[in-house]
C-alpha cells in the first residue's frame, strides 16, 4: 500500500502558504512515547473537532465573553463550557495539537508504511478518546489505543496503551484561540516501550479571514511540543528528549449546514519532529499531511488524510489516517 506521488494542493493553501511562510510560526501535534520497534515519528493522532460546524454570518449563537492570559485566574473557571460559533471555523485537524477546548468522542485509525526498518514493515494504531470540557478554561481527557505491529518475519508484537490529558485555555476570542496542555502515557510494554511520555504542549489558531478577508474562511493552526520520556531506555542510542512542531492551513468551502458535506475543510499540515539527544540516523523528520475533513450529520464529522515524509532517510514512507468524531 504505497503512494508515488503527492496529491495536488488547493490553491488556497498554497496561496497563503506563500502569504504567511515569513511569519515563521511552528507547531506539533501529540505524539506518543517512542518504541524499540516502532519507527520514531509520531503516528498518534492529534485531537479534538468543531461541533456542529462553524456558523454563518447572521447566525444567531449566545455571545461568549473573550478570555485572555491577564485574566487566566479570575475569568472562564465559573463559567459552563460552551463552544464558539465562528465564520471561520476552528476545528482539529490531523496533525496539529488542538487549540480550544471540546466535548467529544473521538475514534483515529492509522496505517503507516515504515521505512529504513529492518524488523517492522507497518503498523496500524487505532486510537479512541473522550474529551470532557469542565468550564472554559479546563478540560480533561483520557485516552486508550491498541498498536499492531507487522513484522517482515516471526509473530507480530501487539499491545494496549493509555493516556490521560489536561488542556487550559489560555485565549478564547471571536478570532483566535491559544491552549496548553499536559500530557501522560505510560509505556507500551507489550510492543517493546518501556519509557513514560511526559508531553508540554502550546497550541494556537489565527482567523485569517479576519485580517485578509479575500481568503475566504481560512485558518492558520501552529503548535509546539516538548517530550521528555522518563524511565530505562529500550536501547541503548535511544533518545529522553524531543520536540514537535506544526503549521496547518485549512480552508472551509461549504455552509454549515449542507446535507453530507457540511463545512467541507481542505487542509495542508507541516508536521515535524527533532531528537534532542540519544544516536537516531534522522534526529529530524518533517511530513507534509494534505486531508478534508466534512460533517455528514449534525454532531458528527469525517476527517481523511495521507502523510508524506519529506526529509531524506525517514521512518515512514507513506501514512494513512481516518477520523471520526462525535460531539456532545
Amino acid at each position: 500500500m504505497r503512494t508515488t506521488g503527492i496529491p495536488g494542493v488547493v490553491r488556497a493553501a498554497i496561496f497563503v502558504f506563500v502569504v504567511a511562510g515569513g511569519r515563521g510560526a511552528v507547531a506539533q501535534s501529540e505524539t506518543p512515547p517512542v518504541t524499540e520497534s516502532v519507527p520514531p515519528v509520531d503516528t498518534a493522532p492529534a485531537k479534538d473537532a468543531e461541533p456542529a460546524g462553524a456558523s454563518g454570518h447572521g447566525a444567531h449563537h449566545e455571545e461568549l465573553s473573550d478570555l485572555g492570559v491577564l485574566d487566566f485566574f479570575t475569568e472562564g473557571w465559573n463559567q459552563e463550557w460552551k463552544h464558539r460559533h465562528r465564520y471561520t471555523p476552528d476545528m482539529a485537524l490531523l496533525r496539529v495539537t488542538t487549540n480550544f477546548l471540546e466535548r467529544e468522542f473521538r475514534l483515529d485509525f492509522v496505517n503507516t508504511q515504515t521505512a529504513n526498518n529492518t524488523k517492522v514493515a507497518a503498523t496500524d494504531l487505532l486510537n479512541g478518546l473522550m474529551a470532557y470540557g469542565l468550564n472554559r478554561r479546563l478540560m480533561l481527557e483520557v485516552i486508550a489505543n491498541y498498536q499492531w505491529n507487522v513484522g517482515y518475519h516471526g509473530s507480530p508484537a501487539n499491545g494496549a496503551g493509555t493516556g490521560f490529558l489536561a488542556r487550559f485555555q489560555l485565549v478564547d476570542t471571536a478570532t483566535e484561540s491559544y491552549s496548553f496542555q499536559v500530557r501522560v502515557s505510560p509505556p507500551n510494554r507489550p510492543i517493546g516501550q518501556t519509557q513514560t511520555s511526559m508531553q508540554y504542549s502550546l497550541a494556537g489558531w489565527q482567523d485569517m479571514h479576519a485580517l485578509i478577508p479575500a481568503l475566504g474562511r481560512f485558518g492558520l493552526y501552529y503548535s509546539f511540543t516538548y517530550e521528555n520520556l522518563l524511565g530505562p531506555l529500550p536501547k541503548p542510542g535511544a533518545r529522553s528528549n524531543d520536540i514537535s512542531y506544526d503549521i496547518s492551513f485549512a480552508e472551509t468551502w461549504t455552509p454549515p449546514d449542507m446535507p453530507v458535506i457540511g463545512n467541507f475543510t481542505t487542509f495542508l499540515e507541516f508536521y515535524g519532529t527533532t531528537d534532542l539527544d540519544g544516536t537516531s540516523a534522522s534526529p529530524t523528520v518533517i511530513t507534509i499531511t494534505p486531508g478534508i475533513r466534512f460533517w455528514f450529520a449534525p454532531l458528527n464529522s469525517f476527517t481523511f488524510g495521507v502523510d508524506f515524509p519529506i526529509t531524506s532517510t525517514p521512518p515512514l514512507s507513506v501514512a494513512y489516517r481516518a477520523t471520526y468524531i462525535l460531539n456532545f
